[in-house]
């Protein structure tokens, strides 16, 4: 008894099943691909958005800082703190070093 070959292929179309094989993975790893770079993106823009409101956050608390600084309680909180004296200085005792041409 002869077997028979049925599946007697040519070399074009074993190279035609390859290049098939081959587009269809590129086919189906492509989207996949897209969705994993589309993840990172949006977790690097959250990660931005976050650092973003922390940094926000630290700019409000130091302004307010900077408003309290020169608020006159703070100077008053200086003064105490350093035990510092406020004195009047009289005009006349002196010594002007440069002066503004105002016109």
């Amino acid at each position: 008894m002869k077997t028979t070959n049925r599946f007697n292929l040519t070399l074009i179309s074993k190279i035609a099943t390859v290049g098939l094989i081959i587009f269809m993975f590129f086919t189906l790893m492509i989207p996949i691909y897209q969705i994993g770079e589309n993840h990172a993106y949006r977790m690097r823009i959250a990660q931005a958005k976050s650092s973003i409101m922390e940094l926000e956050e630290i700019e409000r608390t130091l302004e307010s800082e900077i408003s309290y600084a020169k608020s006159p309680e703070a100077l008053i909180d200086k003064v105490v703190e350093y035990n510092l004296e406020y004195s009047e200085i009289n005009p006349a005792s002196t010594l002007r070093i440069a002066r503004s041409s105002s016109v």
